[in-house]
């Protein structure tokens, strides 16, 4: 009767070993992250260099033939974010751990919607705080981007040297210093460098 119990309780000890780790995040293993959702879903785009840091950048995607809601519906059920903006000037944002979605529409096409993944170095660093007016607040972004006051500071930045102030995708017109730089990957390739899912 003894060993019988004891294979049982050696077995359970072993499963449970063999569950989701510290990190993991606790789901399901096969599950992919939120950029990695996006990669495989939406065609790939461009890519913006960091004004400050080459090695850093944001992946633009095109959502075809789908609206800003559809985008935003899609990603959240695949992944909850910790913060999701209000919809506003066809511009909604969803934050993740790090991590920043941003949902704009294509200028081109108004059938569809621009997906914009940056971490959160690269809006910390590059982002016009005014873009975000009306989106998130900015004590909201002071705690995401772990910054105090980074709204003001961000501000006296951009007033200072415009070129590295980035007011989004569609927006900035092509004034942004990274605009000028050759995208860093293309078509489907899953190559992330220092972009938005590095170190992920």
């Amino acid at each position: 009767m003894k060993k019988p119990l004891a294979v049982l309780i050696l077995l359970v000890v072993m499963l449970a070993g063999c569950g989701p780790g510290a990190g993991s995040g606790g789901g399901s293993i096969f599950k992919e992250g939120v950029a990695d959702f996006i990669n495989n879903n939406y065609t790939f785009s461009d890519t913006v260099a960091s004004g400050t840091d080459n090695s850093n950048y944001s992946e633009v995607y095109i959502a075809e033939n789908q609206s800003i809601d559809e985008v935003a519906q899609a990603i959240q059920d695949h992944q909850e974010p910790a913060k999701v903006s209000e919809k506003k000037d066809n511009r909604q944002v969803l934050v993740y751990d790090q991590l920043f979605v941003i949902l704009t529409a294509d200028d081109q096409n108004s059938a569809n919607t621009m997906i914009e993944v940056a971490n959160d170095q690269f809006v910390r660093n590059n982002y016009s705080p005014d873009f975000f007016d009306g989106l998130l607040l900015l004590w909201v972004l002071d705690e995401v981007l772990d910054v105090d006051d980074w709204g003001k500071k961000q501000r006296l930045k951009c007033r200072n040297n415009p070129e590295l102030c980035y007011g989004g995708y569609s927006s900035s017109g092509g004034s942004f210093k990274g605009y000028n730089k050759s995208p860093i990957r293309g078509g489907s390739s899953s190559v992330r460098g220092g972009g938005p899912g590095a170190g992920k």
